[in-house]
């Protein structure tokens, strides 16, 4: 192979490196909220029994893990091919506070290469809960999932959300 050829691929992808490094380190946020006429317990209720998420989520085909903060939890999502598995999770709760903040932050491969943080807090209303349902993305493979994010997760979290206000209102 011609020297050349060799020093512009080189270039290339230390260019691309480059880039990755520097975006990695930027935040996707994609925020979602709803209102739930049920009490911010009987939410909290529902989000906290991680066993049974699988249950009511259309984006979650198993969980299992307790409600506690540093908890290993284990989810599997749905696939895009309904009744297939999506990826697997091993998320840790990093954040529990009962009734207002649950969260919990999930490392693919490592946490330099992407990370993926589940926040959902809960505010109580004269008629219910208004629940904020957030997830962040970072790390060096974000970048080049960004636009995929942007465009599929927002649906999920709503759908995730409305699954959650229909069990909580029955």
């Amino acid at each position: 192979m011609d020297e050349k050829v060799v020093y512009t691929i080189f270039a290339l992808l230390s260019v691309g490196i480059i880039f990755l490094v520097a975006k990695g380190g930027n935040v996707q946020e994609i925020k979602t909220e709803i209102h739930i006429a049920a009490s911010p317990a009987k939410v909290w209720g529902i989000i906290a029994d991680i066993d049974h998420w699988h249950e009511w989520s259309p984006i979650i085909n198993a969980s299992k893990g307790a409600s506690e903060l540093g908890a290993i939890l284990s989810i599997t999502m749905a696939n895009t091919q309904k009744g297939t598995d999506g990826p697997k999770y091993k998320p840790v709760i990093i954040g529990f506070d009962e009734q207002k903040t649950f969260h919990w932050r999930a490392h693919m491969m490592a946490g330099f290469v992407f990370t993926n943080d589940k926040i959902f807090t809960l505010k109580a209303t004269e008629t219910g809960t208004y629940l904020t349902h957030v997830e962040t993305f970072k790390g060096l493979m974000a970048p080049l999932m960004a636009g995929s994010v942007a465009k599929n997760v927002p649906a999920m979290l709503d759908s995730m959300n409305e699954a959650l206000k229909d069990l909580a209102e029955q």
